[in-house]
């Protein structure tokens, strides 16, 4: 089998014979399929962060209320808690409550918002065992929510930061 000239220059420029291959269409665009994901995300954050401002908006007006305004209890039922303190234990469990569902949904803090997130669980617990001694005290209540309000502000700054991490993409 002879070989012209033309046949060997072709050979050089296209080694693999690969403009003999039949042309392939390609792929579908998959841009459209990753921004609605994207975007389903952010309006599900974008709730959760709205559900957290609402309840820690909630937390302190029951908070302020509680403390500003106490009715007097009738001299029968003395042995009943104070309107401030029912309101401090009430907003205790609710911030609980949201940073258990943080928890379950985002999962751990980073590296490097983790030391803040052990040191005020450590401070909670220290605040835990003075309760346990003292459970009617206001004033422990009132570190207690502190705390509390202080380990969701740190959630709820790192699904800020996640969300613009990923609105920038």
């Amino acid at each position: 089998m002879k070989f012209s000239k033309v046949h060997i220059m072709q050979k050089e420029r296209d080694p693999l014979n690969l403009a003999g291959l039949p042309l392939v269409e390609p792929p579908e665009d998959s841009w459209p399929q990753i921004r609605q994901t994207l975007l389903r995300q952010n309006q599900r954050q974008r709730f959760r962060r709205i559900a957290g401002a609402s309840l820690a908006a909630a937390a302190a007006l029951t908070l302020a209320i509680g403390l500003f305004i106490q009715q007097p209890a009738p001299q029968a039922e003395a042995v009943k808690t104070p309107p401030a303190l029912d309101s401090l234990i009430v907003l205790s469990q609710q911030l609980e409550n949201g940073i258990r569902s943080y928890r379950d949904e985002f999962g751990g803090l980073p590296t490097d918002a983790l030391v803040y997130q052990v040191e005020l669980e450590d401070l909670i617990a220290q605040v835990d065992d003075e309760l346990s001694v003292r459970p009617d005290s206001t004033r422990l209540w009132s570190q207690r929510v502190n705390l509390l309000l202080d380990l969701s502000q740190l959630y709820e700054n790192q699904l800020r930061r996640d969300y613009h991490r990923m609105a920038s993409l």
